[in-house]
């Protein structure tokens, strides 16, 4: 089926920047797919929330935020790189 769309020509030119081999029209059946995979995870996901929800299964925001900010600082502590640390002489 041939549909004719107005695209934003920045969004398209930084797409084709982006995967210099890909066509315009391979472009935008990719993002099609791209966006139907994130919208169907994202239903998903509110399901499983709703049915946790459902079964008394939640936290509040304040405990919740917390134990994301412990998450995201535990991956980003610094590393000491000194040569005892490396067992160099």
């Amino acid at each position: 089926m041939n549909t004719p769309l107005e695209i934003n020509s920045e969004l398209l030119q930084a797409a084709i920047a982006l995967d210099q081999e890909a066509s315009t029209e391979a472009i935008v059946e990719t993002a099609l797919r791209e966006y139907i995979q994130r919208r169907q995870q994202l239903k998903q996901e509110v399901m499983i929330g709703a049915a946790a929800a459902d079964r008394g299964d939640l936290i509040d925001g304040e405990t919740a935020m917390n134990a994301l900010k412990q998450k995201l600082d535990s991956r980003h502590k610094p590393v000491s790189m000194s040569a005892r640390s490396l067992n160099l002489p």
